[in-house]
């Protein structure tokens, strides 16, 4: 560390913050501070008006948010280059004075700033459309619409930051999916060149198996309905068929009967001979 900048924050160090203060106007300017002593700042409730203009601040810390009690802000005439992101929790300020620092973009919480109602944010170096947007601010009208543009823009901003980090979310969890460790080890190994060719057979290897486990767990499936479909068709075709035997068994015992019923009308005779044939004749029959 340089003895330039020891001599800065030693001499930072040695300001008492609590005699600059009067009635609720507190002045730190032109006292070759570096950074900003926020600690002793947030102890004195009734400064709600902050000078820090022509010192040597180049950054303006997230603790700087802290001071929510501050309505107006001089910090013209430093260095500053950087804004804490969370710069709009200063829900009271009313009055900013960024002149002549070096300021090329403000965080999107800027728009969150609701109550202000002056800016003046020339001498800086600042992007050419943001620039010509909120204007040039030359007199205190110019600088109260500098505030409403500014702040009007960075909210619109933000909105649009916001909305586009959902969708990207979202997005993101639609395609978030599972993935073995093994596979997951393929894909890490993929961007590594000595390894894309054992990688490659790795993956044919992972789909194969795959592939394989699907098609013998379909076959099975498909020949396990076969089996079971073809059961109850072999059951149905048998009982089919011996039905068919004891109708036409049935069909055949009728059809002999009516025959035997038709003769015995018309020829009685031939039945009478067929049944009742004599004992001789039967010896006859059986000598020859």
């Amino acid at each position: 560390m340089s003895k330039k900048h020891k001599s800065k924050i030693n001499e930072s160090e040695k300001i008492n913050v609590r005699e600059k203060l009067n009635h609720n106007v507190l002045d730190l300017s032109l006292m070759n501070i570096s950074s900003v002593p926020v600690d002793e700042i947030k102890t004195l409730k009734r400064a709600t008006i902050l000078d820090l203009s022509n010192n040597v601040i180049s950054i303006i810390n997230t603790d700087f948010t802290s001071l929510i009690q501050l309505t107006k802000i001089d910090l013209s005439k430093n260095k500053i280059r950087s804004i804490a992101d969370d710069f709009g929790n200063l829900i009271n300020l009313r009055h900013l004075d960024l002149y002549d620092n070096q300021i090329e973009r403000l965080p999107l919480s800027f728009g969150r700033l609701k109550k202000l109602k002056y800016l003046d944010l020339k001498n800086n170096p600042l992007n050419p459309v943001f620039s010509k947007i909120i204007g040039t601010c030359t007199d205190q009208k110019d600088c109260i619409e500098a505030a409403r543009k500014a702040v009007a823009f960075m909210a619109d901003i933000e909105q649009q930051v916001i909305e586009d980090r959902r969708k990207e979310r979202e997005i993101r969890e639609l395609s978030d999916v599972k993935i073995p460790s093994e596979t997951t080890n393929i894909v890490e190994d993929v961007n590594k060149p000595d390894k894309r060719k054992k990688t490659k057979a790795k993956k044919n290897s992972i789909v194969n198996n795959a592939t394989e486990e699907i098609v013998t767990k379909s076959q099975t499936k498909s020949n396990h309905v076969s089996t079971t479909e073809l059961k109850p068709q072999k059951q149905n075709e048998s009982k089919t068929c011996l039905s068919k035997i004891i109708n036409y068994t049935f069909l055949f015992i009728i059809l002999s009967l009516v025959c035997f019923g038709l003769i015995f009308l018309l020829k009685p005779e031939l039945i009478i001979n067929f049944l009742y044939v004599n004992d001789m004749d039967i010896l006859e029959e059986f000598i020859k």
